[in-house]
């Protein structure tokens, strides 16, 4: 195998130079990527697209430096001949978890492979993480034959040698991670390019993509595509912007196709509880939720965990705590592990964090960060974090907005970090379940939500900690325990209205709760009050009425007359209230004619699109925030389970 470009091992097959520069900041994993469109208008003469240039290669890929990395780099060349060569570009920017010290792990690889089909020419960009990168290698060489070295120890550059051999979605479905990419694909034989992308299967990294505006009277254009929007301003006709939905690839010839099917997800009837022989034990789950946070804690580098204070947090603690510990030991290290809360003083999320640090056997084995904040020294900061956020739904800034200051403060310490997003989109956790009907309609609304991750959760997710330079890992998420916990009778997961005003046993997510009732393998449990205490959005966890202080905030800084106007001014996705206009203005100075990418939930939230009827929740948020409060805030009661 040849690199291409920097160091060249061999005879130069295709047009390829590189570019790379250091920095001292660490900073996420983002790529922007273009080429000409050969595949809908043939030309031997096209006109001059900037962003397949070096120079705006360069610009494009900086718009990108908050996501890393340790360096960035940019590779400009040309793939095909005759009226077929296509310019292409590709800009990266890498935050270096994975053998970090290694350059030529550095982003886009330029590689030439031997191939039983001929010589095969890949240009990749990738963000994300690969945890059986190692396993795909591996099985390439032992059942396929395969010859080509690995010149790194980079996670995504099996990702090009997956692709060299099979092909991109076979690729894309056996790839067990989170992660965006890209490829540019040469025949050396015939000639033929190729262009592939992909995102994973639940959407925890991003990607987008647009086509420029035609120059000329050949129509000649170029595809585009970049982990953020903002590095597609300028280069993209904005109507012609999409984003590549969770579990789909994207090829010129066949445009999106979705890759990942499983039946859980794709199939209203499935049922497999009804199956007399199927059976999912406690210790099953316990064990599938054990593996994934370990695969997670692939790392060369130090790293952390967000602790909300919730159950699902605390849960991944739990789990995490004697992992951590065994991996120190073995490294001869006793340090503690690094833990993030955010929150006003004695809310609901920082009070329960604390009770779990000291369960974990206090300061000896986890060094506590609370990011404490006040109402008024956010509000400044409300603009930048919607340009980085990318979106305008009200529900998912005004949790963006504590996400952004707990992220930025872990940043300080700590490359990567394990969250406990994506638990309530598979055990139920959201308090309108509580007037759920049936299991069935239980099911479909968790398939429902669950395909808006990408779109929300996630998004915030991977937008906040980006910003500030920083991965976050989702081990709920991971697509094996996802599968096994949809196998479960959705009876299980059902919620009792009583119970939940009562905070007793049957409130939502009980059958999680109930998993991990038992002490760790450190012998550490879960305090009471913590791990029977109300679900509670970001929002609203931080701080009982820090929703309602935002939403009289924003509000005030819209006139009625620009909201009698709204209809006119944004007539798709048009804002119903004050505080979704503010957003939405500010969204419009950055992305305007962009706004049919964001996504937003029926009906103005998520409880609204459900089967069934709820009123807990409006488009202003939780009706009754009394119910989050628990016994271990000052000056508050709450019984237990």
């Amino acid at each position: 195998m040849l690199r291409l470009g920097g160091k060249i091992a061999g005879k130069r097959l295709s047009q390829a130079s590189n570019v790379a520069s250091g920095s001292m900041r660490r900073e996420m994993c983002g790529l922007v990527a273009a080429i000409d469109d050969v595949w809908t208008q043939t030309t031997t003469s096209r006109g001059d697209i900037s962003i397949l240039t070096q120079d705006a290669m360069n610009t494009a890929s900086k718009i990108l430096h908050h996501r890393g990395p340790d360096g960035m780099q940019v590779s400009t060349g040309t793939v095909g001949e005759g009226s077929n060569l296509a310019r292409w570009s590709m800009g990266h920017t890498r935050l270096a978890i994975v053998d970090p010290s290694n350059r030529s792990a550095d982003m886009p690889f330029n590689l030439s492979f031997k191939t039983q089909g001929g010589d095969k020419i890949i240009h990749l960009a990738a963000n994300g993480e690969i945890y059986n990168h190692n396993t795909v290698y591996k099985d390439l060489v032992s059942k396929e034959g395969w010859q080509n070295d690995r010149i790194s120890g980079s996670d995504c550059e099996v990702i090009a040698h997956a692709y060299a051999k099979y092909g991109g979605p076979k690729t894309a479905a056996m790839l067990d991670g989170m992660f965006a990419f890209v490829v540019f694909e040469e025949d050396a034989r015939t000639g033929e390019v190729k262009a592939f992308a992909a995102r994973d299967p639940v959407g925890i990294k991003p990607l987008y993509y647009g086509r420029t505006k035609s120059s000329g009277s050949d129509n000649a254009a170029a595809y585009v595509f970049s982990s953020e929007l903002k590095a597609l301003v300028g280069h993209v006709d904005p109507d012609t912007v999409v984003a590549i939905p969770p579990g789909h690839y994207w090829t010129p010839d066949s445009g999106l196709e979705c890759y990942y099917n499983p039946d859980w997800l794709r199939k209203d009837d499935y049922a497999p509880w009804e199956d007399p022989e199927h059976s999912v034990t406690d210790d099953e789950v316990r064990e599938a939720f054990t593996k994934a946070v370990q695969k997670r804690m692939m790392a060369d580098v130090d790293y952390g965990f967000f602790l909300s204070g919730g159950v699902d947090s605390c849960i991944v603690s739990h789990d995490l705590l004697p992992l951590w510990r065994q991996e120190r030991a073995a490294l001869g290290d006793d340090r503690p592990i690094q833990t993030y809360t955010v929150g006003m003083e004695n809310s609901p999320d920082v009070m329960a964090a604390r009770a779990m640090v000291d369960a974990l056997g206090g300061e000896k084995h986890v060094e506590h960060h609370v990011r404490s904040f006040t109402p008024d020294e956010v509000f400044d900061l409300i603009p930048k974090i919607v340009y980085h956020m990318e979106t305008y739904e009200a529900e998912l800034i005004r949790s963006a907005i504590p996400n952004w200051l707990l992220a930025e403060r872990a940043a300080q310490d700590v490359k990567m970090v394990l969250t406990g997003e994506g638990s309530d989109e598979i055990f139920a956790g959201y308090l309108y379940f509580q007037d759920a009907e049936n299991p069935r309609q239980l099911q479909n609304e968790l398939r429902r939500i669950y395909g808006m991750l990408g779109n929300v959760n996630l998004h915030r997710t991977d937008r906040m900690t980006m910003a500030h330079g920083l991965e976050a890992r989702v081990p709920f998420l991971d697509t094996e325990f996802t599968r096994l916990v949809m196998s479960v009778d959705p009876a299980k997961k059902m919620v009792d209205p009583e119970a939940v005003k009562n905070n007793a046993r049957g409130r939502e997510k009980t059958y999680l709760r109930e998993l991990f009732e038992q002490p760790n393998a450190n012998g550490d449990s879960i305090p009471l009050p913590v791990l029977w205490r109300a679900k509670a959005m970001q929002c609203e966890g931080v701080g009982e009425d820090w929703v309602s202080i935002l939403q009289r905030r924003v509000s005030s800084l819209v006139s009625d007359a620009e909201m009698a106007e709204a209809p006119i001014t944004y007539p798709v996705n048009t804002p119903h209230t004050k505080e979704e206009l503010y957003y939405r203005r500010i969204y419009d100075e950055h992305y305007h004619g962009m706004e049919h990418v964001v996504k937003l939930w029926e009906g103005g939230g998520r409880a609204m699109g459900a089967e069934w009827k709820s009123d807990m929740y409006t488009r202003e948020g939780l009706k009754n925030v009394n119910l989050l409060s628990h016994s271990l805030q000052a000056g508050k009661a709450q019984a237990s389970p």
